[in-house]
């Protein structure tokens, strides 16, 4: 017989029928401390780096394993791109380099802007966008997914399928942001800087998601037609989100446009 340490109920087994708790309880320790923190406040399990390596060494591969069933191992999807995401703008803000790559976007754009209200909107605009990255992560994915399905929709592979490649693929791209950014803040921000890291950030997305959808699909030849429409599928994905991202911002300025007019005539709202 056992004694429950918790409601004194006296039972055999491994756990209390009255309250559930352990038969067993584990003296604690700094590392039950640190696995409580991680699991219940930041929510990351150990399937994420994981999950991360496993996306470095063979992406396509990993995914498919993910979509046919082996998935006990590896976070899940949108956990995996949330969390990506986060911990790349996490880095982005700690270093400053959202503040000025917003100071020198606004800056030249502000040039072709002749109201100063529509500046201030137009700054406000960006700024919010800084703020919640995953407003454009969740904007951009889904776009994406529906072209690579357009494009490989002979794989036999459906919507939400390619979904869940993208947003691996994706999520690791971000991951690889932690390591870029500080590089970015080295070269600078101006037309030099920002030229250099859209350069490198596009031959590692055209490289990586590439090698990501040959690893997935699995083409036994002309491997270089799959990366091509890979890159179709990210060009044309990012296309859409700026077409959808436009049409929202249209409809939000003809919804509440006594609200905005002010902006736009040159006058600037209190606060």
């Amino acid at each position: 017989m056992v004694t429950c340490k918790n409601c004194s109920t006296e039972y055999e087994g491994k756990y209390c029928p009255q309250c559930g708790q352990r038969a067993k309880v584990k003296r604690i320790t700094t590392k039950a401390v640190f696995e409580e923190f991680r699991d219940r406040l930041i929510h990351i399990d150990s399937g994420f780096l994981y999950t991360f390596l496993q996306l470095l060494r063979r992406p396509g591969g990993m995914i498919r394993e993910f979509i046919e069933g082996r998935r006990a191992p590896y976070t899940k999807p949108i956990k995996f791109l949330l969390w990506a995401t986060a911990l790349n703008f996490l880095v982005f803000h700690l270093i400053g380099l959202d503040k000025e790559i917003l100071d020198a976007v606004t800056q030249q754009q502000g040039q072709a802007v002749p109201s100063a209200g529509a500046k201030a909107f137009q700054a406000k605009f960006s700024q919010y966008i800084f703020d919640h990255p995953a407003i454009m992560i969740f904007l951009l994915i889904p776009n994406i997914a529906w072209c690579s399905w357009l494009f490989f929709r002979k794989s036999g592979f459906n919507y939400a399928e390619h979904f869940i490649l993208n947003a691996y693929l994706m999520g690791a791209v971000s991951l690889f942001g932690i390591v870029l950014n500080p590089l970015t803040k080295f070269v600078g921000t101006g037309v030099g800087g920002l030229f250099a890291k859209t350069s490198v950030n596009v031959v590692l997305w055209m490289g990586y998601v590439g090698w990501g959808y040959i690893g997935f699909f699995r083409p036994e030849r002309r491997k270089w037609w799959c990366w091509l429409k890979a890159v179709l599928s990210i060009v044309a994905g990012y296309a859409m989100m700026i077409v959808a991202i436009s049409i929202l911002l249209m409809l939000f300025v003809l919804l509440f446009w006594p609200w905005v007019k002010p902006y736009f005539m040159g006058e600037t709202l209190p606060g």
